[in-house]
C-alpha cells in the first residue's frame, strides 16, 4: 500500500513537470521557454536560480563551478563531479539544448579549455546568448583567480577586465531606450544604488553601456581607483551574433545582496533571459510581475504540501486525496502556464488565482490526513503510557499494600552469657 501511494505521488510530481521539462526543436517561438545553462553559483541558498526555477518563460540546468562560493564548501571533486554530470557531452549538444549561458562568479579553472571554445562559438557562431555576472571569480577577479579576460570568452564581452580590481561605487541607471533596461522599474531610492560592490572594467568601443559605478573617496578601498566611471550593466551583439550581457556585481549575497531584496528580481531575471534570447519582453510590467508572484507563490506552497505528503507517508497513513487535490492544482497550473507562454498575462493570472484557491483546498486536505496520522501517534502512546502506569501501580499496590503477601518475621533477642 506504501509503495503504491508513493508510484501515485512520483506519476502526479512527473505530470507537473512535464510542461517545464517538454520543447521542441527548431526554431523558437515565444510560447517555448528559454533554456538558460546556469554555471557557477546557482545554489544553495538565495539565489537567482530560486526565482528562474518557478519561471514558465524559464528552463534551467545549474552546474556548481565556483570556488569561493560558501567559502570553500564545494570542493575541486565536487566541482569536476558537477560538470561531468551536467555540462553537455559535446559542442552540438550545447547548442542544441541550450539558448543562453550564464557564468555567475565561475572559476576559469573549473573548465576545460574544449568547454571555453565551445562558449565562444555558441556565441559567435551559433547566437547564443551570454550573461557573465560579477564576483570574486569572474572578469579579472579580486586577484585570486584566474582571469577571464585572458581566454577565448574575454573577447566576447563589451567589457576589457582589469585584474585584480574590485571596487564598490554608487551606481547610476542610465536613461536608455535599451528594451531589456525599460522593462523594469528603477528607482532613484533603491538601496543597493548607493553602494555596489563591483570588478572593475573598461568598456569597450561598441559596446552599449547602461549603467556605471563612480568610485568616490569614501568608498575606495584602492586609491588608484579613486572617481572610476566603471561600466556597470554593460551589453552588445557580438559581431551581428549572439547578445552578450555583462553585470560587474555580484547578484548573489556575496556581493549583491540589497539587489537579491529588490522584489522585482525575478523579472529583472526573467526579463534578461529573454532579451538575451531576442525574445519580446512583456509590456505590462505590472501585470506580469503579479502573475510571476502568484506563480511562484504556488510553486513553493506545493513544495511545502509535498512534504507533508511524505510526512503522512512515513506514519502509514493514505495520501490519496491529498495527492488527487494536488492534481487538481497541477491542471489548472498548467494552464496558467501555456497563457502565459502566449502572453495571455490577464487570463494566466485569472487562472493562477483559481489554482491558488484550490490550493488552500489541498493544504486544508493535507493538514486533516497529518492531524489524523498524529492522531493515532497519540491514541498509541496514550495506550502504551497508560498500561505502563497501570502495571507499575498494579506492582507497587502488589508489593506495598497487600501487606498479607509478606511473612511475618520473628524477632530474636541475643541471650548474654
Amino acid at each position: 500500500m506504501r509503495r503504491k501511494g508513493q508510484l501515485s505521488r512520483y506519476v502526479f510530481l512527473l505530470a507537473a513537470c512535464i510542461p517545464i521539462l517538454v520543447f521542441t526543436g527548431g526554431v523558437h517561438s515565444q510560447a517555448e521557454p528559454v533554456k538558460v545553462l546556469y554555471t557557477g553559483d546557482p545554489y544553495p541558498g538565495q539565489t537567482p536560480y530560486i526565482h528562474m526555477r518557478v519561471e514558465p518563460f524559464l528552463t534551467v540546468t545549474p552546474i556548481q563551478a565556483s570556488r569561493d562560493y560558501l567559502w570553500g564548501f564545494f570542493t575541486a571533486s565536487d566541482i569536476r563531479k558537477a560538470i561531468r554530470l551536467y555540462m553537455p557531452r559535446n559542442y552540438d549538444s550545447l547548442v542544441d539544448n541550450y539558448d543562453v549561458l550564464i557564468i555567475s562568479d565561475s572559476n576559469v579553472a573549473s573548465f576545460s579549455d574544449e568547454h571555453l571554445l565551445w562558449f565562444q562559438r555558441a556565441v559567435s557562431e551559433d547566437g547564443r546568448g551570454l550573461v557573465m555576472v560579477g564576483g570574486h571569480e569572474t572578469f579579472g577577479t579580486n586577484g585570486h583567480h584566474p582571469d577571464w579576460g585572458e581566454t577565448r570568452v574575454g573577447d566576447l564581452l563589451p567589457v576589457e577586465t582589469v585584474y585584480g580590481g574590485y571596487e564598490s561605487g554608487r551606481l547610476e541607471i542610465f536613461e536608455t531606450d535599451n528594451a531589456f533596461m525599460e522593462s523594469l522599474p528603477w528607482r532613484d531610492d533603491l538601496p543597493f544604488l548607493r553602494n555596489y560592490p563591483s570588478n572593475m572594467l573598461r568598456a569597450r568601443p561598441g559596446a552599449e553601456v547602461l549603467a556605471r559605478t563612480t568610485v568616490t573617496w569614501d568608498l575606495v578601498y584602492d586609491r588608484k581607483y579613486l572617481n572610476w566611471e566603471n561600466p556597470f550593466f554593460s551589453t552588445w551583439r557580438y559581431n551581428g551574433m549572439g547578445r552578450v550581457f555583462s553585470m560587474a556585481g555580484d547578484w548573489t549575497p556575496g556581493g549583491g545582496w540589497q539587489f537579491m531584496q529588490w522584489e522585482y528580481l525575478p523579472d529583472f531575471v526573467a526579463n534578461l533571459m529573454l532579451y538575451c534570447d531576442n525574445r519580446s519582453i512583456p509590456e505590462d510590467l505590472n501585470l506580469v510581475h503579479t502573475v510571476r508572484v502568484r506563480l511562484s507563490t504556488l510553486s513553493y506552497r506545493r513544495m511545502i504540501v509535498i512534504s507533508l505528503v511524505d510526512f503522512i507517508e512515513n506514519f502509514g497513513a493514505n495520501p490519496t486525496n491529498t495527492l488527487r487535490a494536488i492534481g487538481e492544482v497541477d491542471e489548472q497550473r498548467n494552464i496558467a502556464d501555456r497563457l502565459y507562454l502566449n502572453q495571455e498575462f490577464a487570463q494566466a493570472l485569472e487562472t493562477a488565482e483559481m489554482a491558488l484557491d484550490l490550493m488552500d483546498e489541498a493544504e486544508d486536505i493535507a493538514e486533516k490526513a497529518k492531524r489524523g496520522a498524529l492522531l493515532w501517534v497519540y491514541v498509541s502512546e496514550w495506550l502504551v503510557v497508560t498500561a505502563t502506569l497501570l502495571i507499575c501501580g498494579f506492582v507497587v499496590w502488589s508489593l506495598m499494600v497487600r501487606r498479607r503477601l509478606y511473612r511475618d518475621v520473628s524477632s530474636t533477642r541475643l541471650k548474654g552469657k
